[in-house]
């Protein structure tokens, strides 16, 4: 009788991991279309240009702490930034707050996507300048993410 009903849960289990697991590669597949079809920006900023304070790192690096580290480690981001050179941030950024964390996609607010982006940036070492980062999507497509 136990058996079987480990059976059961895990097949359910199994099939629910299925059904949410699909949604999320045809999610991420949308979003890789939208990334691929991204134009660099219009008015030249890049990444290189101090796009986002050192303040602002420091309460992405905690955020990242608490809601990213489980899955991503800080040697992640390196591949990451020069696989999506040419794209912009307003697209990382997009990619970002709709299907991460992946147990619960886009459940943080706003800005702390932002915040989490900035670290990012410092983790790559690029510079900070005096103003943070917006998470208004027109100002971050307008960022395209360059080689430094």
């Amino acid at each position: 009788m136990i058996q079987v009903r480990f059976t059961e849960v895990t097949a359910e289990l199994r099939s629910l991991w299925t059904g949410r697991a699909m949604k999320r590669i045809v999610r991420l597949a949308m979003l890789a279309v939208v990334a691929v079809a991204a134009d660099v920006s219009a008015d030249g900023l890049t990444t290189n240009d101090a796009v986002y304070s050192k303040e602002q790192a420091k309460i992405g690096e905690q955020l990242y702490k608490d809601n990213c580290l489980l899955c991503h480690d800080k040697k992640y981001f390196r591949p990451v930034f020069i696989a999506w050179e040419g794209k912009t941030l307003g697209t990382m950024y997009t990619v970002m707050n709709t299907s991460m964390p992946q147990t619960n996609p886009g459940v943080l607010p706003l800005k702390d996507y932002v915040d989490i982006l900035a670290y990012m940036l410092s983790l790559n070492r690029y510079p900070a300048g005096g103003k943070p980062l917006s998470n208004d999507n027109n100002e971050l497509d307008s960022i395209t993410i360059a080689p430094h």
